[in-house]
């Protein structure tokens, strides 16, 4: 599918989906040989900033909800990349990187790199507003992420809602 191609939809929500979804294959092209996605690697950079936190702390930090995160943990769990040790639940448990997990977190690390380079190279003059888009990306997740927590507190005092017909 092309520009030209693809729907007219004026929605921040599909396009921005759209966008993630084909940066996403890219990487995710660029990963295969190690039998890793993007998820997965994601998983792991935020196990190996982040050594010893639980699956919900990582999940939190990472905005992923709860069977996102399993799935991918039982993955790398099962290639013997991580270890989760202590607590109750995969929620509560230490999570941390194997030996074997942290050389693929180092080596799918470079590759991410060199694959931001790549696509950063591909976008050419586009390039520097890639960069200010993802800056006001991040800045839009965190805003959103406090009214979400926000309107979760506020539906927690409020009690049960009926719901309209």
């Amino acid at each position: 599918m092309t520009g030209s191609d693809s729907l007219d939809f004026p929605c921040l929500a599909y396009a921005t989906r759209r966008t993630g979804r084909a940066v996403t294959n890219f990487f995710n092209a660029r990963l295969a040989h190690l039998d890793l996605n993007v998820a997965q690697f994601g998983l792991l950079a935020a196990v190996s900033r982040m050594p010893g936190s639980t699956l919900a702390a990582m999940g939190e930090a990472m905005l992923l909800d709860q069977s996102t995160l399993a799935r991918n943990f039982t993955v790398l769990e099962r290639r013997g990349l991580v270890e989760a040790e202590g607590g109750r639940g995969r929620g509560g448990k230490s999570i941390t990187l194997t030996k074997e997990g942290a050389k693929l977190a180092r080596d799918a690390g470079k590759i991410w790199q060199a694959t931001n380079k790549q696509l950063a190279a591909e976008l050419g003059e586009d390039a520097e507003f890639g960069r200010q888009f993802l800056r006001a990306l991040g800045d839009i997740s965190e805003r959103l992420k406090a009214k979400d927590e926000e309107a979760g507190r506020n539906a927690d005092a409020r009690g049960p809602q009926k719901a309209s017909v």
